[in-house]
């Protein structure tokens, strides 16, 4: 920070904006690194070169007090840069920004050729935030609503409830149950769309709510919540950005709507259930 420091003294120096948009995709944490410069530069020990992504309207601002600082941000991008192999908005449009985190830096150098040649002096954070919504979405932009880490403290107290679905997500920690256990392997049947899956393993009821993730073909990586199932096909909340192929391997686990009959009939996990089904209606209550 002293070299920083004494950078910024000499009041003779160039900058740019660096954007980190880190997503929680499946299989781990995936870091996708926008910055303003117009030259390849040298970033967190990789070299970041210029693309055809954009983020607009994300600023600078400081406040008195404990504030959330909430900001609208227009990001760009054309169809030909892709996100896990599909085009950005429809990864968009499929949740891929669901507990996202955006984080806007400004980084220093002496000047231009310094900073070509991959010397950066320090950098500050501008903004280190979550994106919250998705407000509209374009065919080549959208305008995200984005929030302070301070949003967090915005939680509902106590952290227990007493509600009539469960509280826990399914396989979760709290839910204790292995995900592993209760995958499927399946392979697309001939005949299937973008939004209908056929399957013979599509136990109706067991897929409601569940998740289907391809692991081979055009939607290799692409993973849909299914909406139902009823036997033989597993029909999907969102399209898939291409048609599979009859063949392509796929793996399916099951939902929960976190009933205690649920739990009990489909799981039986009622060891780790909690929901409260017998809490009476307000009207009862009061």
């Amino acid at each position: 920070m002293s070299a920083l420091s004494d950078l910024l003294a000499t009041r003779q120096f160039v900058f740019v904006d660096i954007f980190t948009l880190t997503l929680q995709v499946y299989g781990g944490i995936q870091e996708v690194v926008v910055t303003t410069a117009d030259v390849p530069i040298f970033w967190k020990n990789q070299w970041v070169a210029p693309s055809g992504i954009e983020l607009q309207g994300l600023k600078f601002k400081r406040s008195v007090g404990l504030s959330v600082d909430e900001q609208t941000i227009t990001l760009i991008a054309t169809r030909d840069m892709l996100l896990g192999g599909e085009p950005w908005f429809d990864a968009i449009a499929a949740g891929v920004l669901d507990n996202a985190t955006l984080r806007r830096e400004r980084a220093f150098s002496a000047d231009w050729d310094t900073l070509r040649g991959g010397v950066i002096t320090g950098s500050v954070i501008l903004f280190d935030g979550m994106v919250s919504t998705v407000e509209s979405l374009g065919a080549t932009q959208c305008q995200l609503k984005v929030k302070s880490h301070l949003n967090i403290l915005n939680q509902p107290m106590p952290r227990n409830s007493w509600q009539a679905s469960c509280l826990h997500t399914l396989f979760d920690s709290g839910c204790g149950l292995a995900q592993a256990n209760y995958q499927a392997n399946g392979n697309v049947g001939s005949g299937s769309t973008v939004n209908v899956i056929n399957w013979s393993g599509a136990t109706a009821g067991y897929y409601w709510q569940g998740t289907v993730l391809f692991v081979g073909g055009a939607n290799d990586k692409i993973e849909r919540t299914i909406k139902l199932a009823n036997g033989y096909q597993l029909f999907l909340t969102l399209p898939l950005p291409h048609v599979p192929a009859a063949g392509d391997a796929f793996v399916a686990w099951p939902g929960c709507d976190k009933t205690y009959s649920t739990c009990r009939d489909r799981f039986a996990n009622t060891a780790h259930n909690r929901s409260f089904p017998y809490i009476p209606v307000p009207q009862i209550a009061l």
